[in-house]
C-alpha cells in the first residue's frame, strides 16, 4: 500500500498525455504549429448550440442540482434522434447523460469489470481506453484489428486467438480513431455474432457516428441479440464541435444501466444545466451544420488521399488518417521526427499512443 508521497501502482501505470507532452514544446517555437495532433474541429458550433442561447433557457433555479441522469428534455431529444438514425425503440430509461463520451466509457467499464478481467481492445484505439482498464485492475488486450478489416480478414480469424476465460468485454470504435476505418455491415454482423457466441459485453464507441464517408453506419446495439449486452457511448464533442461543453450519452439496457447510474453518481454527480441546454440546441438545430461539416471533412480526406506521401489507409469516416512511417524513419524514433516537424509549423500525434504495435505511425487530424 503506497504511503505519502507515493501514489498508486494503477496511476503509475498510466502514460503521460501525449498532447500535454507536445504542447510543452510550443512556447519554444517561433509561432504555434498547425494542431493536426488534436481531434478537435476548426469549425464553430451551430448557433442553436452556443452558450448565449443555452443561458436564455435557464430556469429561475438554474444554479441548483439537476437530475443526475440528465434532463428529461435532453434524453428525449437524444432517443428521438437515435430512432431516426438507426437505434429505435428506446425510452429515456435507456439514456444517461455523462461528462462527455470519456465519462460514458469509463462508467461502463466501472459497471461491467472486475479486477483481473480482460478487455479486447480493437487496435489502433482511442488512447484513454487502455488507461481506464488499468485503473480498474483489468487488463487491456490489444487486438490488431482495423488493418485486418481493410484486408478483408474474418472476425474469428483476427479476434478469436485473443479470447481467454478471463475475457469479459470488447471495445470497438467505428468510424475509428485513429485510422478512419468504417466496418462494413457484414463485418458488424459478424462481430456481433462473435460476441454473442462468446458471451461478451460490447462497448460501441460512436464518437464519430455522423461522419461516415464510405459504407454504411451500423449501431451494434441494433443487431439481433445485441441490445442487452451493448453499451453505446456518444458525445457532442465530435458530432457538433462542442468538445468543451463536456456532454455525452451512455445508452444501454436498463437492466445494467441502472447500476451504471449509481457508478456515475459517485464520480460526476450531474452535468451543468447550461451544458445540457447547449447539447439540446445542437441536437435540435444542427442537421444543416452537420451536412456542411461532413462535406468539408470529405474534401479534407480526399486532399489527404491525394497529397500525403506515406503509407496509410484513406479515411472512410471520422477525422483522421494513421500513417505508417516505418520505411521513412528506419531506426529513428518517431518522437524525434515529430519534434523536428514542430519547427516546420505542424504538430501530429505519435502512433504508440494508439497501440504498442504502432511506434512508427503518426495520427494526422
Amino acid at each position: 500500500m503506497p504511503r505519502c508521497p507515493a501514489t498508486s501502482s494503477a496511476v503509475q501505470s498510466l502514460r503521460p498525455s501525449v498532447f500535454s507532452t507536445l504542447a510543452a514544446q510550443f512556447p519554444k517555437l517561433p509561432k504555434p504549429p498547425i494542431p493536426l495532433h488534436l481531434g478537435d474541429t476548426y469549425r464553430q458550433p451551430t448557433d442553436g448550440a452556443r452558450y448565449e442561447h443555452a443561458l436564455t433557457k435557464l430556469p429561475r433555479n438554474g444554479y441548483a442540482y439537476t437530475n443526475p441522469n440528465g434532463t428529461i428534455e435532453l434524453r428525449q431529444a437524444a432517443i428521438d434522434r437515435l430512432g431516426r438514425e438507426g437505434l429505435p425503440g428506446l425510452t429515456i430509461d435507456h439514456v444517461h447523460v455523462t461528462s462527455g463520451g470519456t465519462a460514458a466509457i469509463n462508467t461502463v467499464l466501472e459497471t461491467w469489470l472486475q479486477p483481473g478481467d480482460e478487455v479486447l481492445v480493437m487496435a489502433p484505439y482511442w488512447p484513454l481506453i487502455k488507461g481506464m482498464c488499468l485503473m480498474l485492475g483489468a487488463t487491456p488486450v490489444e487486438v490488431p484489428f482495423y488493418p485486418a478489416m481493410r484486408e478483408g480478414k474474418s472476425i474469428a480469424e483476427v479476434v478469436g486467438p485473443y479470447v481467454t476465460e478471463k475475457t469479459a468485454a470488447l471495445y470497438v470504435c467505428s468510424p475509428n480513431n485513429p485510422c478512419g476505418t468504417v466496418l462494413t455491415r457484414a463485418q458488424t454482423l459478424e462481430l456481433a455474432q462473435f460476441c454473442i457466441d462468446r458471451d461478451l459485453w460490447v462497448l460501441d464507441d460512436q464518437a464519430y457516428q455522423h461522419y461516415v464517408y464510405e459504407g454504411e453506419h451500423t449501431f451494434l446495439a441494433s443487431l439481433p441479440g445485441m441490445a442487452q449486452r451493448t453499451a453505446t457511448a456518444m458525445t457532442v464533442s465530435k458530432s457538433y464541435a462542442l468538445a468543451g461543453v463536456r456532454v455525452g450519452f451512455l445508452v444501454g439496457d436498463p437492466s445494467w444501466l441502472d447500476a451504471a447510474r449509481r457508478a456515475a453518481t459517485h464520480s460526476v454527480y450531474n452535468i451543468p444545466l447550461p451544458c445540457q441546454y447547449s447539447a439540446l440546441g445542437a441536437i435540435e438545430t444542427a442537421d444543416p451544420w452537420i451536412a456542411e461539416t461532413k462535406a468539408a471533412y470529405i474534401e479534407a480526406a480526399n486532399l489527404m488521399k491525394r497529397k500525403l506521401q506515406a503509407k496509410f489507409y484513406p479515411a472512410q469516416g471520422g477525422g483522421y488518417v494513421f500513417a505508417d512511417l516505418s520505411a521513412e524513419l528506419g531506426e529513428r524514433d518517431v518522437i524525434d521526427w515529430i519534434q523536428e516537424l514542430l519547427w516546420e509549423g505542424v504538430c501530429v500525434s505519435p502512433g504508440d499512443a494508439f497501440g504498442q504495435a504502432y511506434s512508427k505511425h503518426v495520427r494526422i487530424c
